[in-house]
Formats: structure tokens, sequence, C-alpha cells
């Protein structure tokens, strides 16, 4: 076997079975030609330094279909007060929670009744829905994504 690699060494320009100079690290001298010294062991490399906290997944805008739904539905509660009074009462309740999944009004430090509407609390969001449901139900569903961007 070994007369066959010295053969190939030969053949393609490498060590040679005694020569004393090398041509590549496979001859480290004439006693043992083939052994391969060993490598110094790679040093790790230093992580770089950075200030900055790592990176956090971005949030993404989702529609909210049962607010949807629960309008559409409201229009048809118009008929019977009872039936638009609990309306009323679950939409207030949704659009609150809905409100905070959101952050609304985090990012402002001031409400205010009559600016904008992405300042507003999610309790404003339920009073505002409780009072006059469909209006302001309608109103804060079209407002969702103005408000999602504005709060994070």
């Amino acid at each position: 076997m070994t007369l066959s690699l010295d053969y190939l060494r030969k053949k393609v320009g490498l060590c040679q079975h005694g020569e004393t100079s090398r041509k590549t690290l496979t001859c480290t001298s004439t006693a043992e030609p083939y052994q391969v010294p060993p490598r110094p062991s790679p040093v790790p490399a230093a992580p770089p330094a950075t200030t900055d906290a790592p990176a956090r997944p971005q949030p993404v805008y989702q529609e909210n279909f049962l607010l949807i739904l629960l309008l559409v539905a409201g229009l048809f509660c118009l008929v019977d007060l009872r039936m638009l009074a609990l309306a009323g009462i679950f939409s207030a309740l949704l659009v609150y929670y809905d409100a905070g999944t959101l952050h609304a009004g985090e990012k402002f430090g001031k409400e205010s009744l009559f600016g904008d509407v992405v300042a507003w609390r999610p309790l404003t969001w339920a009073i505002c829905v409780f009072i006059i449901p469909l209006i302001f139900l309608a109103f804060y569903t079209f407002s969702r994504e103005e408000i999602f961007k504005a709060n994070n």
C-alpha cells in the first residue's frame, strides 16, 4: 500500500520518500515520511461586541373578524332594543379586551376625546361602544390598523 502511495506522490510531484526538502505538510522527516504534524487548536473568535439589545420579532397586524361579524349582527339587532343592549354590552367587553391587546393609547401621555383616536385607552373605547354601540364599534373596527401601527 505504501509503495502505491509513494508512486502516486512521485507522479503528482509531492514529497518523495527520503527527500530532504518539504513541498507539503505531509512529509515531516525521513523517519516517518507520511505523518501529518499536529495542527494548533484554533482560538475561538470572540463574539462581536454589540451594545444593541437582541432583536425582538415585530408584531404583525391581524384583522379581528369577530368585530366585523358583531357589527353586521348589530345591524340586525336594531329591530329589538333588548338585543341591541345585549349586543352593546358584549361588543363593549370585546372592544375593551381587543384594544388592550393592541396596546391602545400606551405610547401617548394625554388622552382627549376630541383628539386623536389612536391615543384613546381601552376603557375609553369600551365606554364609547357601550353608549353608542353601532357607530363607535364601526369606528373602532375601521380604526384598528391605525391604532395598532401608532402604538407598536
